[in-house]
């Protein structure tokens, strides 16, 4: 074979080959994994749209607020004012530190694009959908629009949105339309796994964010002050970590007045306006670092929420869940039932740090000790039960009231449920690090845009959601800003047409896949001026 033949010969096998190469991508990308940015807070602070990120110089607290929008009335030549998407030279962001409650003000702070993620398509001969995954769909009322939200209901369910958490039970065939569906026998709650509740868990307070300024005052010129309060024999105020040298037994009590524990968002301060809409929220999260000045010291982690005192018991090396119901004056309860009980590998060691985290979540109450699950219990109550001992109401004062109100929710009215109350107990002298709250999603009870005078789907029993063969029900972990199925419109004409007409789900036609990495996060200033480096510390699983 001549020179000229052989060279031929290669650039036709080389052009075969990026042929061969470019095909395998575009299939790949087409039915295997496709990578998406993520334009809006919705999902918050799981993952991130366009934002901004704060850094307090108090407390070293870093975290992110939805991008603001400034009108620009400066120029004359305009016929009308245009959205400014960020913070211009000059022109100031005023933000609240979450920790202290700060007023802060900040200049040319740069929005920040999306996280760019990676999602596995669907491949229904493989998987299906499960609950609580994070889903990328196309939006059944903009079909041109991706959507990403965290699935919560399944096909052939009925949903139930209940004092934030996700109720469900199995629509069976034939039976009869009622008024009161969430009175019907078969519903359970569902109950988030362990991995998706760390991701979900959002910071209400922690020590280590006590101010440099022992002075500091928040936004409406008060001293900071702990949210935590204990009685004689502590040192507490301008301390990251907590001491008590006293005698005798003690508790740490939080300030439930000063610093009600609500499913409030820092992302949602867009500097004209902070969230308005706030719920009490009683699935939370206590943690702390213990350790004990002598040997034998005892630990109980205490929640006070819904006509119910929780518990979570150190006693030695023994563990132990409990619940019991408070007196109607408040008083503590008369009788108690053991939800579960574990051993410790030994009780906590003198002089040693040993991490103490409660968890109380989806009607399941977890003890965690260095990180390891030593006990675990749940306890099932039904919607009415839960509405009842959330808010004092029965599900016929509930029905009652929302037609009284001509159609409108009553459940979204969020001065009718109960506040929680947290505290910690100690048998004797102890020091605390880390003294943290968090507190879990809140799926927000709500009233349908208007002209609708309805209660939000699944939000009231009026308004379940009962799902079909291949209908999905989702919702944005930023639930007081994510426009999700609880709020959607009707479906645009052509997927009425030609997949689906049932508002308010996502019909599997319009699933794309799940959500499963963030690759690219956004982007930070490098160390040299001008040159962006992404965020690689923010490169994670999505769960």
């Amino acid at each position: 074979m001549s020179a000229t033949a052989s060279q031929g010969s290669h650039i036709k096998e080389t052009l075969i080959s990026i042929i061969i190469a470019f095909v395998l991508a575009f299939v790949f990308r087409a039915f295997v994994i496709e990578a998406f940015i993520i334009p809006t807070g919705s999902m918050a602070p799981t993952l991130m749209g366009a934002h901004m990120r704060i850094t307090s110089p108090q407390t070293g607290r870093v975290w992110p607020v939805g991008p603001h929008y400034f009108i620009d009335n400066e120029d004359p030549s305009r016929a009308a004012p245009e959205p400014i998407q960020g913070a211009r030279p000059g022109y100031p962001v005023h933000v609240t530190d979450p920790m202290t409650g700060e007023h802060l003000e900040r200049t040319n702070v740069p929005t920040r694009a999306g996280d760019r993620i990676l999602v596995f398509k669907y491949l229904y001969s493989v998987y299906d959908p499960r609950r609580f995954d994070v889903v990328v769909f196309k939006a059944p009322h903009d079909p041109q629009t991706n959507y990403i939200k965290r699935l919560v209901g399944l096909p052939g369910e009925m949903v139930a949105l209940i004092d934030g958490d996700v109720f469900v039970r199995r629509a069976l065939a034939g039976e009869p339309a009622t008024d009161d569906p969430w009175s019907m026998p078969g519903w359970t709650i569902q109950r988030k796994p362990d991995r998706v509740q760390r991701t979900v868990w959002q910071l209400v307070f922690s020590s280590e964010y006590q101010p440099l300024n022992p002075d500091l005052r928040d936004r409406n010129n008060e001293r900071f002050k702990s949210p935590w309060t204990g009685g004689s024999g502590w040192a507490i105020e301008g301390r990251r970590d907590y001491e008590y040298a006293g005698p005798g037994p003690t508790s740490l009590e939080w300030d439930a007045k000063g610093w009600p524990v609500t499913d409030y968002y820092p992302y949602d301060e867009t500097g004209r306006s902070r969230q308005t809409t706030v719920f009490p929220v009683s699935d939370v999260s206590m943690r702390a670092g213990v350790m004990p000045s002598a040997a034998g010291l005892e630990v109980s982690a205490v929640l006070r929420a819904r006509g119910f005192e929780f518990r979570g018991e150190i006693r030695g090396d023994r563990a132990t869940l409990k619940m019991g119901e408070v007196g109607e004056d408040g008083s503590a309860p008369a009788a108690w039932t053991e939800v579960a009980s574990g051993m410790l590998p030994r009780a906590l060691p003198p002089g040693r740090v040993t991490n103490v985290s409660f968890w109380h979540a989806d009607q399941s109450l977890s003890l965690w000790v260095d990180e390891e699950l030593v006990a675990r219990g749940t306890y099932d109550w039904t919607p009415g039960q839960r509405v009842r001992r959330a808010t004092g109401l029965t599900l016929e004062d509930v029905l009652s009231r929302t037609k009284a109100a001509r159609g409108l929710n009553p459940l979204a009215d969020t001065t009718i449920y109960r506040r929680p109350g947290l505290r910690w107990e100690f048998s004797g002298p102890v020091r605390l690090y880390r003294v943290g709250l968090q507190r879990d999603v809140h799926y927000q009870a709500a009233n349908m845009p208007p002209p609708d005078a309805a209660p939000a789907r699944a939000t009231n029993p009026l308004s379940t959601m009962t799902l079909g063969r291949d209908h999905f029900f989702v919702c944005g972990d930023n639930s007081p800003a994510s426009l999700d199925a609880r709020l959607w419109g009707q479906p645009d004409p052509w997927v009425a047409r030609e997949v689906d007409a049932t508002p308010g789900i996502v019909p599997r036609d319009l699933m794309i896949g799940r959500a499963f990495f963030v690759y690219f996060p956004s982007m930070q200033r490098g160390v040299w001026p001008g040159l962006p480096m992404p965020d690689f510390g923010r490169l994670r699983w999505i769960w």
